[in-house]
């Protein structure tokens, strides 16, 4: 059984855009995966110590595989653009793949927290989230992704043009009348 699936995308290491596409197209390459939507792109400031700003975005998927084995292919793609286990806590990376909302699921394990623990905080993840699924619901929150969007207090987050970054923005869940 599948479910919509949505992908927080970031970098602020290196060509943070190249990241982001390369992120996307191993995804797109992920058995029992298909890549839905794309959201446009946007930069933020860093959360923790000073570094560079980030690039982020957020996918849509549609996924038959179950979180936990999601979690593990997410990680070793990041790995495999250079992501090194072991920094530090909200230090720079050349990608951070972080699994946002996972439709029907919440899931609450060690390795895993879903919906996002920080989700509702972080507006450089609920900008992109609410562009392609603003009626998107929060499990545990029981609020959509645009009202938790609408209470946040503003934060340093832009949209950016994309120059590699594929963005179709109809929304997965868009309300038709």
């Amino acid at each position: 059984m599948s479910a919509t699936v949505y992908v927080g995308l970031g970098s602020n290491e290196g060509d943070r855009e190249a990241q982001l596409v390369s992120a996307l197209e191993a995804m797109s390459r992920i058995d029992a995966v298909a890549v839905l939507h794309c959201s446009s792109l946007f930069e933020s400031a860093p959360v923790g110590p000073p570094q560079p700003h980030y690039l982020n975005a957020v996918v849509a998927l549609e996924c038959s595989l179950p979180p936990q084995r999601m979690l593990c292919i997410l990680k070793q793609i990041e790995r495999d653009l250079g992501r090194h286990p072991g920094g530090p806590r909200w230090g720079p990376r050349p990608i951070d793949l972080d699994i946002l909302l996972w439709e029907g699921e919440v899931v609450a394990d060690p390795n895993l927290q879903v919906p996002h623990l920080e989700l509702h905080k972080r507006r450089f993840a609920l900008e992109p989230l609410a562009e392609i699924a603003p009626h998107a619901e929060h499990p545990v929150l029981g609020m959509t992704v645009m009202e938790l969007l609408t209470q946040l207090a503003p934060q340093d987050v832009r949209r950016c043009e994309a120059t590699q970054w594929p963005e179709t923005l109809t929304p997965v869940n868009e309300v038709t009348e």
